[in-house]
């Protein structure tokens, strides 16, 4: 089993509190939809969460990277790492990712 289906199934168990959503299979990683829209993303060993105006300052007031792809890294989504505090414990993820859902619903 690779490192990002280990994590999937990690993330999954963390956000069963969170409610309905989707998987979806995306560019080699899985994307987390609500209503279609990717609120999540886990690729590259990491879950990258949805970034809007009200939960940016989560991501960067603890320099998480934010998500690039393509020629030097010069593509960049909505997209940023989360933290690894938050990623273990899972009221906090919840709490976190519902912040993305609302980024991907409202953005």
């Amino acid at each position: 089993m690779s490192d990002d289906a280990n994590l999937r199934a990690f993330v999954l168990d963390q956000l069963a509190d969170l409610g309905a959503f989707e998987t979806k299979s995306m560019f080699g990683g899985t994307a987390l939809l609500i209503e279609g829209r990717a609120f999540a993303k886990i690729k590259h060993g990491a879950l990258w969460l949805k970034v809007g105006d009200a939960n940016r300052s989560d991501f960067v007031d603890q320099d998480m990277p934010q998500y690039s792809y393509g020629k030097a890294n010069a593509r960049k989504l909505n997209f940023f790492k989360t933290p690894t505090d938050v990623l273990e414990d899972a009221d906090e993820l919840v709490a976190w990712a519902s912040k993305s859902i609302d980024a991907a619903l409202n953005g």
